[in-house]
This record gives structure tokens, C-alpha cells and sequence, in this order.
């Protein structure tokens, strides 16, 4: 109530009102369109997306956001220009998609300003970090210490606790200061000029504490499933368990950043190449195209047409006796142990085969005909 104030009641003028006049605000008074359950977790995401965002200045003296939308969010850095890496969708409407992470430089300014940089798949990523995980749990006791206690300074850090602590005082102090201001108007000891300026100054302050206490509330509810997760995996290390999946809260709380490109051991340029900082200080070099999934489209590889050892020449026919063909007695068994005889027998049977299902005739005695003549012009050309 009191959003707007009548200025003449003879010519019913009204403003909106700013401080003006008194307001009334009155809780659960009307009927909520959403909960309160999911407005909070609303508010939640925006200030994740806009609100909380650090801001670092580059070279070029550009600010850029800092998000953590995604696990990989501002913790991937190109090796070749320094930039971030953004996330995208390659093939997203199709059965062939795949999420990939790219130097922010050589997506919006061109690849001749990051000639090196290529994408790199995130399932990679995440099993290159699991892979220096399990490396780094079996190297070192001293490191997996050390680990613990970042953790443990992780789940103690009491710093936005102390600042909401901090803001709610300075809002009750403000309060005390506002009624003060009124109780000097009412009594005649201030001008109205001062009064409104006063007031203003309390109100600004009052409604830029209560912004920033709403946002760090939201923070702390967000804390808490990461703290339990947290909590989980210092339990995980104290029993010597291994993860068996990727997990966003571990891998924030224990590494600094990923390089991602660089310089191989063989001098060669390699855009997968990925360096895990951890924030003990250990570092671990990975490729990621060892992580990389399987290509939906790629062909199977064979190593023989038709190997010596195998049973191919059964499976064309499955009546098979001591003769290949019941109908074709040229070609014995015994003389399937020469490779020529063995690979142009398998030529010619399956090219009958592909005919006759070409055709889709059943005709039995035409396919004996058939098989007898092409396996007879076949042997025929090998023995000329």
C-alpha cells in the first residue's frame, strides 16, 4: 500500500511515491502466482548468471564477466592467446551432438587472432581431470594432505556469514537514523530541505544494503549442497575411495585453472594438449585426445580382407561338408589351405551371394549352376 499519493484531492492528480509518503507492506495478503520455494530459487539463478559475477581487466583493458554457469566456466584458459573458453553446441539438432569449449578469441575475433586454438570436447575435459585425479591420489600422501586442508579452509570460510552479519547491523543502524530524521521533522527542528535530503541519502543506503543482503542469503542457501558435497568427498578421501564419476564441487575445490593448448614434449604445437594446475601447486600434463568419445559415423577397421585362420568360407554356406559347394566339387578343403585358391573362392562366393540377394530368388539348383561357373572362371584365371 502507498505506492502512489494523491497530490490534490479536487483534481485527483496522483505520483508515484518515492519517499514522499508513508508505505505499508503487508505479508501473504494476496495470493502468491508462484511459491515462495520457487521464487527464491528464481532469484537464485539470476544473481548466479548476473549478479555475483567478478570482473577482471585483460590487456586490452576490456572487463570481462566471470560466470559459473558450468563446471568449466572461467577455469579453462587458452594457451596460446590467454583468453577463456566458452561453451558450445556443435550439431545440436541432430543425433551427433556434442558440447565443445573454444578460445573466446578465435570465435568472435577470427582464427588468424588464434591460429592454433580448436575446440575440444567437454567429456574430455572431464576425463582428463578424472585420470590426473586418480594419478594424483596414488602419487603423493603429502599432496592428498594438502588437499584436505584446503577443504577443510573451504568448509570453515565463514567470510560471507561475518559480512551479512555486518550488513544487517548497518541496516538496523539506518533504521534508528531514519526515525531519528522523522522525530526532528515532526518537532520542528529541521527544514523540510534538509529532511528530504537526509532521507534520501538513508533510503539509497538502505535499499543498496538490502540488495546486496538478499544476494549473499542466496549465496549462502547455494553453499550448502557444495559444503555437503564438499563434506562428502573429504569423507571420500579419509576412507582412500576413488571417484567414479566427474563432480562438479570436487573438482572447484581442488583445482586452480586448466591451460588448455600448448607446446608437447616433442616441440610440436598441440591445441589438445591440457595442463591441470590444482591449487596445491601440482601440476599434470594430459592429452586430451585420449579422453575423447567415439566418433557415432567412424568405420570399423579390419587388418585382413580374408584371414587363413578363420571360418569364412563355412559361413557362406551352412551346409558345409568336406566340399565347399554341394554342387561343386572343383574346390575341395584340402584345397582351401593355398591363400590364392582361399581369396578367390571367397571373391566368387560372395559376389554369387550379393546376386542372388539382389535378386531375392531361392531357386536352388540355379544358385549350384550359378556358383559352379563362377568359381570355375575364377580358378581358371589363377591358374593361367
Amino acid at each position: 500500500m502507498g505506492k502512489t499519493f494523491t497530490v490534490d484531492p479536487i483534481s485527483k492528480r496522483r505520483l508515484s511515491n518515492f519517499g514522499e509518503e508513508d508505505k505499508y507492506y503487508i505479508k501473504d495478503n494476496h495470493e502468491p502466482i508462484i511459491s515462495k520455494e520457487d521464487f527464491e530459487k528464481a532469484q537464485e539463478i539470476r544473481l548466479r548468471r548476473a549478479g555475483n559475477k567478478k570482473t577482471a581487466a585483460n590487456v586490452n583493458g576490456k572487463r570481462e564477466r566471470y560466470s559459473k554457469m558450468y563446471a568449466f566456466s572461467s577455469m579453462l584458459e587458452c594457451g596460446f592467446c590467454g583468453s577463456i573458453l566458452s561453451r558450445r553446441s556443435w550439431h545440436c539438432r541432430s543425433d551427433y551432438r556434442k558440447v565443445v569449449w573454444h578460445c573466446v578469441t578465435s570465435i568472435k575475433k577470427g582464427k588468424k587472432f588464434c591460429k592454433h586454438s580448436k575446440g575440444l570436447e567437454e567429456l574430455a575435459i572431464e576425463g582428463a581431470f578424472m585420470e590426473a585425479y586418480r594419478k594424483l591420489y596414488h602419487s603423493n600422501e603429502n599432496l592428498m594432505t594438502d588437499l584436505l586442508e584446503t577443504i577443510e579452509s573451504e568448509l570453515n570460510d565463514n567470510s560471507l556469514n561475518k559480512e551479512l552479519k555486518r550488513i544487517t547491523n548497518k541496516l538496523r543502524t539506518l533504521l534508528k537514523k531514519e526515525e531519528n530524521l522523522v522525530n526532528l521533522r515532526l518537532e520542528g527542528k529541521i527544514s523540510d530541505t534538509i529532511y528530504n535530503e537526509k532521507y534520501n541519502e538513508i533510503s539509497s543506503e538502505k535499499e543498496f544494503l538490502a540488495e546486496e543482503k538478499v544476494n549473499i542469503e542466496t549465496t549462502l542457501k547455494s553453499e550448502i549442497d557444495v559444503k555437503k558435497r564438499l563434506t562428502e568427498f573429504k569423507h571420500l578421501l579419509s576412507s582412500q575411495k576413488m571417484l567414479t564419476e566427474f563432480d562438479r564441487a570436487v573438482f572447484e575445490s581442488i583445482v586452480e585453472k586448466i591451460i588448455v593448448g600448448g607446446v608437447n614434449s616433442d616441440g610440436e604445437i598441440d591445441p589438445a594438449m591440457l595442463t591441470i594446475i590444482f591449487k596445491t601447486g601440482e601440476t599434470q600434463n594430459k592429452d586430451g585426445k585420449q579422453f575423447k568419445s567415439k566418433r557415432k559415423n567412424a568405420k570399423l577397421e579390419t587388418d585382413k580382407l580374408c584371414p587363413q585362420n578363420s571360418d569364412e568360407d563355412k559361413k557362406l554356406y551352412s551346409q558345409g561338408t568336406d566340399y565347399t559347394h554341394r554342387s561343386c566339387g572343383i574346390i575341395r578343403k584340402t584345397q582351401l589351405d593355398c591363400p590364392a585358391y582361399s581369396l578367390v573362392f571367397w571373391q566368387a562366393a560372395s559376389k554369387v551371394r550379393r546376386t542372388f540377394e539382389l535378386s531375392n530368388t531361392h531357386h536352388v539348383d540355379s544358385c549350384h549352376i550359378y556358383t559352379k561357373i563362377k568359381c570355375q572362371q575364377a580358378l581358371s584365371r589363377v591358374i593361367a
